[in-house]
């Protein structure tokens, strides 16, 4: 079973180097799998039609050894839906070749990405989308033979009765379905929603949770951090899926904490999230910053499934976060976790400095302690996005106000 990470956020994809160094991490986390499919790599999604090049290749030639060493598969994705004639044999052509390539350089295993696009049927001779979509992945399947195909539909939450079924009645049976939940990033997955699915597609979903993404906090200009543990997951996850990937945040190395949680939430049935976050520093920190670390998530736990965290009101929570971001600055040694956290002590360091009186600018574009705020409407966080209302205002919040009255 493919169980890992999917690299498929929008904003700034992560480095070559970061990608090396999460195949030891997942590795070492007993996770297997790495999708490759970050939204503002313009050829992976915009100009899809458009080959890669020597260098790109090159790099992911290194990426796929790397994993080889560590007994991670690179899953190769493509997302050709913007624009793709489904019935032009042009299209398709490329759409092959292009996915031939790196096929070339040893990935074995591939992935067709539909999702976020209009719902639109480009070509003819097709009834229906999704009637469509599947012809696509199907000759995908048929032609390249991958060892795993994972296909992400359109509609890729919730349960949509008839492109769902019929997407279950005409996708081969051997291909991995995604699903995200009852909603994009589902504050809760239950056992029933899982069977639900599986009614719906003929065959366990394939699983790709929006947990500790924060693209929608990134491509708004706003800092947030999801440092939590998983929750509300069933005990016994994989007895449900044919897969299950994580979509972290831009934020490389800070991702490790959650997807450590994530890790041990897949594969122990008695998974404890707070005792597993607590580990999870311990794996990811050294000795020195351990401590430390965990104070800080104590400000920085705060998600969509669980709004529950620290805030900073009084002088003696204010010495303390002093402390905090003090020692943090001089103990982490994994220098690019501490800038990926940086401006969060930053502005925690302002909010102390604030509740004892001292003149300091609070940016409401960075949020920790007690703020978490989506740049996204109450009603489509509901309907859509997590599945209840993830918004809670600091105490603070006064010192921007005109910031909040604009939401």
């Amino acid at each position: 079973m493919l169980l890992g990470v999917v690299e498929g956020f929008y904003g700034p994809p992560w480095e070559w180097t970061e990608r090396i160094g999460l195949m030891e991490f997942l590795g070492r986390v007993g996770l297997n799998t790495y999708i490759y499919a970050p939204k503002w790599d313009p050829r992976h999604r915009d100009w899809w039609r458009v080959p890669y090049g020597t260098d790109f290749l090159d790099r992911l030639a290194m990426l796929v050894d790397s994993a080889s060493r560590y007994g991670i598969r690179v899953v190769f994705a493509v997302s050709p839906g913007l624009d793709i004639d489904y019935s032009s044999r042009h299209d398709r052509e490329l759409l092959l070749k292009k996915l031939t390539l790196v096929m070339e350089l040893g990935v074995e295993d591939l992935a067709l990405l539909l999702d976020d696009i209009p719902p639109v049927l480009r070509g003819r001779g097709f009834r229906s989308l999704a009637e469509a979509q599947s012809s696509l992945v199907n000759e995908v399947s048929r032609e390249l033979s991958p060892r795993t195909l994972v296909f992400c539909p359109t509609y890729y939450y919730g349960l949509r009765d008839e492109y769902m079924k019929e997407l279950g009645r005409l996708v081969d049976l051997n291909v991995h379905v995604v699903w995200t939940g009852m909603w994009v990033a589902s504050y809760r997955i239950s056992v029933e929603d899982l069977e639900s699915v599986t009614k719906f597609l003929g065959r366990k979903p394939f699983i790709w949770d929006n947990y500790p993404v924060n693209d929608y906090f990134v491509v708004n200009g706003i800092t947030r951090l999801h440092l939590g543990p998983i929750k509300n997951r069933p005990s016994e996850f994989a007895k449900y899926i044919s897969g299950y990937v994580s979509n972290p945040m831009n934020q490389c190395e800070a991702s490790k904490i959650p997807l450590y949680t994530i890790a041990e939430a897949l594969a122990d049935p008695s998974y404890d999230p707070q005792r597993s976050v607590r580990d999870a520093v311990d794996h990811v920190l050294n000795k020195s910053s351990r401590y430390w670390f965990k104070l800080l998530l104590e400000f920085n736990k705060a998600s969509f499934m669980d709004l529950s965290e620290r805030t900073i009101a009084s002088r003696e929570d204010a010495e303390e976060v002093l402390q905090v971001v003090r020692e943090l600055r001089e103990s982490v040694a994994n220098r690019k976790l501490l800038k990926e956290v940086d401006p969060v002590l930053g502005k925690m360091e302002s909010i102390a400095k604030y509740v004892m009186g001292e003149t300091s600018h609070l940016s409401w574009r960075i949020q920790t302690a007690g703020e978490y705020i989506p740049p996204i409407t109450a009603e489509r966080m509901v309907s859509d996005v997590f599945g209840v209302v993830a918004r809670l205002k600091p105490w603070y919040s006064r010192a921007y106000r005109a910031y909040y009255t604009e939401l």
